[in-house]
């Protein structure tokens, strides 16, 4: 589901080391902070930290009710970067009124961040063998954009001329 060791790269250029844990295949809730799939959500009332929602392509924010109120941040796994559900997901879940976290884990890569970061993306976990600090480095490799974007418009960015 998510490697707990790879670190957070967020919009910002800051890297921090993951906080969040996962269930247990026994169904054991670690203490702190908690990632669970769309079938755990029950759980959410008995974990004592922040809460996450790790979201595949396979669970549609369109399909399903999710709790968006109770959810401290919500990974969105991209199982290969030629996969736009994704930013779809993301989208929507920012036009339900999502303000927590949007996580992005996967096949993520310094090429697609800033495509990322438009969409309304917070943090990023880089694909396992990619450096996170090239990452980091190419944040704002562009920083006026030629279209504007509804997470641009909440951010304050200007289009390009």
């Amino acid at each position: 589901m998510l490697n707990p060791l790879l670190q957070v790269l967020y919009k910002d250029g800051t890297i921090a080391d993951n906080h969040y844990q996962v269930v247990s295949e026994e169904g054991v809730i670690p203490a702190g902070d908690v990632v669970v799939k769309a079938d755990q959500l029950q759980l959410l009332s008995q974990i004592t930290g922040k809460k996450a929602l790790f979201v595949t392509v396979d669970v549609s924010p369109e399909d399903h009710d999710f709790p968006l109120n109770e959810l401290d941040a919500i990974f969105i796994d991209f199982a290969g970067f030629n996969d736009g559900r994704g930013y779809s997901f993301a989208a929507l879940l920012r036009r339900q009124g999502f303000k927590g976290e949007l996580r992005a884990v996967g096949d993520v890569f310094k090429d697609i961040l800033n495509y990322l970061k438009r969409s309304g993306f917070d943090s990023f976990v880089i694909k396992e063998g990619k450096d996170i600090h090239e990452a980091a480095a190419g944040l704002n490799d562009f920083v006026n954009p030629y279209q504007i974007s509804t997470a641009n418009q909440q951010a304050g960015y200007q289009t390009g001329v």
